[in-house]
């Protein structure tokens, strides 16, 4: 499609691409003339994900991005979760609902009614006030009007008993009237008598002065009745008070202090009812303030009566009433809480929003739970919530909150509550990932140190038990001990052997009557007493180590051997007397070698003898420790292990301990940026969409146009109409209706038959090798019915004929009978019998008869036949003659059909056929006559038509490779 066509295309589809897109900006227009004002508060919250300072801040980590940005997937996921958007909603919705009036930072006043309205009482009576909810506040209510009508009453018998005007017996009637009515006897006194004013000090004439006090933040009526010494009740009665709390800077009325004339001295008590009613009442209609007393409501105290204490001056009165203190006042202006309205008490907010949780929780066909899901609310359901905007500013730790909404106070509070839940609820996952892992590991090392001190006690008995203080010592010690044991045992043994052999040499060489005197029994006696004691001395030292008090007993033992030994040397010396030995050798000098060998002998038999005692002992030790050894190692192996065990969880804790320290370091997210109020509705968008409408109307119907002419399987261009059928275009001619008038259409017209003319003849003369002879014999034909041929051969007939051509029409009778106009000269129509596939010339085709004689005299013989689809034709004709021209229509299409039934005429005819397009577009004509502008001038109505069936006309078929 080239730029010509395609401004061909938009001029033809000029009137429906501006009917359409203007059609639809009006609508749109319509739609949204009356569209709701849309306010945008924004909100940008820190994070810290990033940049923020923590414990592990000093440590040198990689920023890893996609830990980086599922944290920052998790938080707005958290924002975007049903659990925050629900606590969302219902805080906004106590929060509208606590409101005493409209106030705008919080809610438009057309809302509140329309809330206040929907609104079921049941849950309006879930919201607490100054401790008590809906139905406690509607009984003390009523109970306070009545009395309210019971202080009036007595305010009425009162004034009537001073002026005198109740006669005798009236007092009884109304007290008994009063006491029916109000449940009080006659004889309760409704005033006290010391309050009655004398009639003198009434009539003086005096100046009445109004004292009154400023509230200041976190003042009630209670603290003011007892700064003042009033009582609450006539307090509340001469300002006309309600349920309404007070508001810092509000002006109460404390007394009427009278300056009377200099005359006057009497005194006027400031509780005189008469006074009350020409009290001047405050107005207490204003903002609420906060209480800082939330246990004390007004309505428990409606009897209460402060002390008696003297009332203040007059002067000192005024003056500490009148005096405003700014920075209290400025003070009790602040809000606690930015989502806490002012005059609404924090315990009274929360329990307000934990009664509407548990009513939401209740079931799931409440109507909090349908406000916010099923319902379509444009505040509080989960849908408008839903839809707040949430992305991160750049590669910031910030983040940005917008919200849009048709209340300015809605908007700025969803963002407010928004934003304080989600911090809220961010805080509490952070921590609790490490609660529980602190718990664990908490719980774990307890659990290990209990299993360690199970193992130390295990060790401590096993020691005391087996009286080990360091085993591994204790066992070098006993090892060395026994080596030193097997030394002087096999020593010992060595000097018993050599004592043994010297003795028996030595009674061999003395003599019978020397060994009677050595066997003597005196000397026998102290060498065996004498083993004795040295047998008990070597036990002895060897317990002297573990025992100092043995100490003592050895020495005896050693004095007393040393005494046996004299002994025995004595009586040995006594012997030395008798003569020497046999061998010659001094009897004195062997009796010495022998005593010495003896003694050495005797102390070696008894060494042997504790020694081997000794070595029993050691063995019966090391049976003890051997199998102590292995117990000990696996004491000490559970204990180790245990001790590993309880360090390591230590460890552990510690570090789920750092790690929970710097997660509520590192989720430090703050509102750095509050949400504003917004004063000024966003722009309307409803000029934008209507310019959008228009041009999505002009461009959808501009793409739907292109995709039909895109799709068009008609006849409508040449170059389709020899691309499709595959023959060469003869020509071409435009549709003339009745009521259709065209410029220049005699000279169009002429000039596209002359055209059609020229390219038959040339056809006729270029497909044949002789010259032709007359006369020439065409063929027009279709494959659809209703095509024009009969109108197009005349046109043809009767140019041929202005050329000076003798020129026949032959048309086909349809079966109604003969043309009247029939001039068998000029044209016939003949029938189309049973047989007429059969016929094989013109002379079977007509009667003979109606031909003149000199019929071949004729130039041009023009045949037309019916559709060659839905009839059939006469081959042997169509084989004779000369040219062939199929008439096709330019909002038909070309299908399989039509070419199946073309590739017949194909091969019977001499040559392939030409084409001819009729009811061609005008731009076709254009291309074939150039310089020519096809100007038609359609009616209206025919216009409207044309436009209308434009889409019924346009024919779309889908091409079958």
């Amino acid at each position: 499609m080239d730029i010509a066509q395609f401004l061909r295309i938009i001029g033809k589809n000029l009137l429906l691409l501006i009917a359409i897109p203007l059609l639809l900006a009006i609508v749109v227009f319509y739609f949204t003339r009356n569209q709701d004002k849309v306010y945008e508060s924004e909100a940008v919250i820190y994070t810290g994900i990033t940049t923020g300072y923590s414990i592990e801040s000093t440590a040198q980590h990689p920023t890893d991005f996609f830990s980086v940005s599922a944290q920052y997937d998790n938080l707005i996921n958290l924002i975007n979760s049903r659990q925050t958007i629900v606590e969302t909603a219902i805080m906004l919705l106590a929060q509208d609902l606590s409101l005493e009036e409209y106030n705008a930072q919080y809610i438009s006043n057309e809302n509140l009614d329309k809330l206040r309205k929907e609104t079921p009482k049941r849950v309006k009576d879930l919201v607490v006030k100054y401790g008590k909810a809906g139905i406690q506040r509607q009984k003390e209510e009523q109970i306070r009007s009545l009395e309210k009508e019971l202080r009036n009453l007595e305010k009425e018998i009162q004034s009537r008993t001073r002026r005198g005007d109740v006669p005798q017996g009236y007092n009884y009637q109304q007290s008994e009237t009063t006491a029916a009515y109000t449940g009080l006897s006659k004889d309760t006194p409704l005033y006290q008598s010391d309050q009655i004013v004398s009639s003198d000090v009434r009539q003086q004439s005096a100046t009445y002065q109004p004292v009154y006090h400023t509230v200041k933040a976190g003042e009630t009526l209670l603290t003011i009745s007892q700064k003042y010494g009033i009582s609450l009740n006539k307090l509340r009665e001469i300002n006309n008070f309600g349920s309404q709390p007070l508001r810092a800077g509000q002006q109460v009325l404390i007394e009427q202090t009278t300056a009377q004339a200099p005359v006057s001295t009497s005194f006027v008590d400031p509780t005189d009812p008469t006074m009350m009613d020409e009290n001047l009442y405050a107005d207490s209609s204003l903002e609420d303030v906060l209480y800082d007393n939330p246990e004390y409501s007004m309505l428990d105290d409606e009897s209460y009566t402060a002390p008696t204490t003297p009332a203040p001056s007059q002067s000192s009165t005024s003056r500490a009433a009148t005096v405003i203190m700014e920075d209290d006042l400025y003070d009790g202006m602040l809000e606690k809480d930015p989502v806490i309205p002012r005059g609404v008490l924090e315990s009274d907010f929360k329990k307000t929003i934990q009664n509407l949780t548990n009513y939401y929780n209740s079931s799931d066909t409440n109507y909090i739970y349908g406000l916010l899901h099923y319902g379509s609310d444009k505040h509080y359901s989960i849908k408008a919530i839903k839809t707040l905007q949430i992305y991160r500013i750049n590669n910031s730790d910030l983040v940005r909150l917008v919200y849009l909404s048709d209340d300015p106070g809605i908007c700025q509070q969803t963002l407010k509550i928004i934003a304080h839940v989600f911090v809220k609820n961010y805080k509490l996952l952070k921590e609790s990932q490490t609660d529980m892992v602190v718990d664990y590991f908490r719980r774990q090392v307890d659990s290990a140190d209990r299993v360690l001190k199970l193992s130390e006690d295990k060790l401590l008995i096993f020691n005391r038990k087996n009286n080990i203080i360091n085993y591994q010592e204790q066992t070098k010690y006993i090892a060395a001990q026994k080596e030193d044991l097997d030394v002087y045992y096999q020593n010992e043994q060595v000097r018993m052997a050599q004592s043994s052999a010297a003795l028996r040499e030595l009674e061999t060489k003395l003599t019978r009557r020397d060994s009677i005197y050595l066997k003597s029994d005196v000397i026998n006696q102290r060498r065996k007493e004498y083993a004795d004691v040295n047998e008990k001395i070597l036990i002895n030292e060897l317990s002297e180590d573990y025992d100092r008090r043995v100490g003592n007993e050895i020495s005896l033992l050693r004095h007393r051997s040393d005494v046996l030994r004299d002994e025995i040397k004595l009586y040995v010396d006594q012997l030395y007397l008798y003569s020497h030995s046999t061998q010659g050798v001094p009897i004195a000098r062997m009796l010495d070698e022998w005593l010495k060998n003896a003694l050495s002998y005797e102390e070696a038999k008894a060494s042997l003898v504790v020694l081997a005692r000794r070595k029993l002992e050691f063995i019966k030790t090391y049976q003890r420790f051997a199998p102590l050894g292995a117990m000990l190692k696996r004491i000490e192996r559970e204990m180790t292990i245990a001790e590993q065990t309880y360090l390591e969880l230590l460890r552990s804790l510690n570090l789920a301990k750092m790690r929970q320290q710097n997660l509520q370091m590192a989720t430090n997210i703050r509102l750095v940026d509050a949400p504003y109020f917004p004063l000024q509705p966003n722009p309307s968008k409803a000029k934008y969409l209507v310019v959008a409408a228009a041009m999505i109307g002009f461009l959808l119907v501009l793409f739907i146009i292109l995709l039909l002419e895109y799709f068009d399987a008609s006849l409508r261009k040449p170059e389709k109409v020899s691309e499709q059928i595959g023959l060469k275009l003869a020509g071409a001619y435009p549709y003339l209706g009745a009521n259709i008038r065209l410029r220049d259409s005699v000279f169009i017209s002429n000039r596209l038959i002359e055209m059609i003319i020229q390219n038959i003849k040339r056809h006729i003369h270029q497909g044949s090798v002789f010259t032709p002879s007359k006369p020439h014999v065409v063929l027009f034909f279709s494959t659809q019915e209703s095509v024009g041929k009969t109108y197009l051969i005349s046109k043809i007939a009767n140019k041929l004929r202005t050329y000076g051509e003798k020129t026949l029409t032959l048309n086909y009778d349809n079966g109604q009978g003969k043309v009247d106009n029939d001039d068998f000269n000029l044209s016939y129509s003949y029938p189309v019998k049973e047989n007429f596939s059969e016929v094989k010339n013109l002379k079977e085709l007509i009667d003979s008869h109606i031909l003149r004689r000199d019929n071949y005299g004729y130039d041009y013989i023009l045949i037309e036949i019916p559709a060659i689809i839905y009839h059939s034709f006469p081959m042997d004709l169509v084989q004779q003659v000369d040219a062939a021209v199929l008439v096709v229509k330019a909002n038909n299409s070309w299908s399989k059909a039509d070419a199946g039934a073309l590739d017949i005429i194909k091969d019977l005819t001499k040559e392939p056929p030409i084409v001819i397009l009729n009811e061609a577009d005008d731009y076709a004509i254009q291309e074939m006559i150039s310089g020519v502008k096809m100007q038609k001038t359609d009616s209206p109505l025919h216009k409207l038509k044309n436009l209308a069936t434009l889409p019924g006309r346009i024919k779309i078929e889908v091409k079958e490779n």
